[in-house]
């Protein structure tokens, strides 16, 4: 992993500078589940909001306002963690969220607690059990840069990075 791949991981300017592909859904999820830190599955459509343009069109998405997302459902399903400080809505940035070799580099997805989840949206697990015993706070706003379905390849290969980076830098 280079220097560059290791910033965009944990660097939010790189990301923010990034010039790949950026797409925008917008999820609503109970706020029971938002309240304590779900498990959710997102079947995502196969036609995403382009995040740069907000669907007007720009040279990112070819002029068309969105950009598209695997053809299978199964490959386009992804899965992660509500905070479990959720009281009114985030901005979860999924970085390569469907593959390393997928068109969409990053997917930011706005969740919203409310009344109901949106179409295509599960909860998979509760909650862990001392997430309702947590005190939550005001989340408005907040960008989290997260992967979406890591292996345990592309953690160890990125801990290895990071021992690497931090041995270069201590000299050892």
């Amino acid at each position: 992993m280079s220097r560059a791949e290791l910033g965009q991981l944990i660097d939010r300017e790189d990301l923010d500078a990034s010039d790949g592909a950026r797409g925008r859904l917008s999820i609503t999820v109970p706020a029971a589940w938002a309240r304590g830190g779900a498990d959710i599955e997102i079947a995502v459509p196969a036609r995403v909001t382009c995040a740069r343009c907000d669907g007007g069109g720009c040279d990112s998405c070819a002029r068309s306002g969105a950009h598209r997302a695997p053809a299978e459902v199964a490959a386009r399903t992804l899965r992660l963690r509500l905070p479990p400080d959720l009281t009114d809505c985030v901005t979860l940035r999924l970085v390569r969220p469907f593959g390393e070799h997928a068109p969409l580099d990053q997917l930011l997805v706005e969740v919203r607690a409310d009344g109901a989840a949106s179409p295509g949206v599960r909860c998979v697990a509760p909650p862990p059990s001392d997430a309702l015993a947590r005190p939550s706070s005001a989340s408005g706003g907040r960008v989290r840069a997260l992967g979406a379905k890591l292996s345990t390849p592309a953690v160890l290969a990125t801990l290895a990075a990071i021992a690497a980076v931090v041995g270069l830098l201590f000299g050892r």
